[in-house]
């Protein structure tokens, strides 16, 4: 039996922790749905125009519309027995957000789908640095990465208060931090399962 289906998994983290990279491993490996942003078919457009708009506040909502959309997708999922991954939930949106001066409360919206498996994704901070760098060079590193970073502490400050499990992908390559995560998905998955069944105490 398959221990992780209708599970919620969620990967967060600060940018360039490799969320995107190891969101689809995870879900290959608990045989899962990877929830993308591609769930709004005009995604790519609408975040072009909301950006080049330049209003932190409108940026939010238009965030939070997008998880909240997820959320509602992720739901009608794992009501259906399927297991789902998605990266950069109401944490990423709220932390990100708050780092650039937004006063948001660092808590998932009432009537948000709540991960089984909530997950912070971290690096070295060296590490990280150098694959910002690497994205500033190709140009990918977009005007509001740039505003967060001066106020990072901020974000991690909300990541802690949302309590999410951490995992340290410093030193092991994506496969290896995506096998860590499946575990933990796996442990808490059994877990779940022995406290739905009852015991019997004759």
């Amino acid at each position: 039996m398959d221990v992780t289906r209708g599970f919620f998994i969620t990967l967060d983290g600060l940018s360039a922790s490799g969320k995107t990279t190891v969101a689809p491993l995870v879900a290959a490996l608990v045989n899962g749905v990877h929830l993308t942003d591609g769930t709004l078919p005009t995604f790519p457009r609408m975040r072009v125009e909301v950006d080049a708009a330049g209003i932190l506040p409108a940026r939010f909502h238009w965030w939070m519309m997008a998880n909240h959309i997820k959320s509602e997708t992720a739901r009608a999922l794992t009501e259906s027995g399927r297991t789902v991954v998605v990266e950069s939930y109401f944490p990423r949106t709220i932390a990100t957000h708050r780092a650039m001066g937004h006063g948001c409360v660092p808590e998932y919206p009432e009537g948000a789908l709540v991960p089984n498996v909530p997950i912070l994704l971290e690096v070295d901070e060296r590490v990280r640095q150098e694959r910002l760098r690497r994205r500033a060079e190709l140009g990918t590193l977009s005007s509001w990465h740039r505003r967060e970073e001066p106020n990072v502490a901020e974000s991690s400050r909300v990541y802690r208060a949302f309590g999410l499990l951490r995992v340290d992908g410093t030193d092991r390559t994506p496969d290896e931090v995506a096998r860590s995560i499946a575990d933990t998905v796996r442990s808490s998955a059994r877990i779940a399962l022995r406290k739905a069944i009852p015991h019997d105490r004759n």
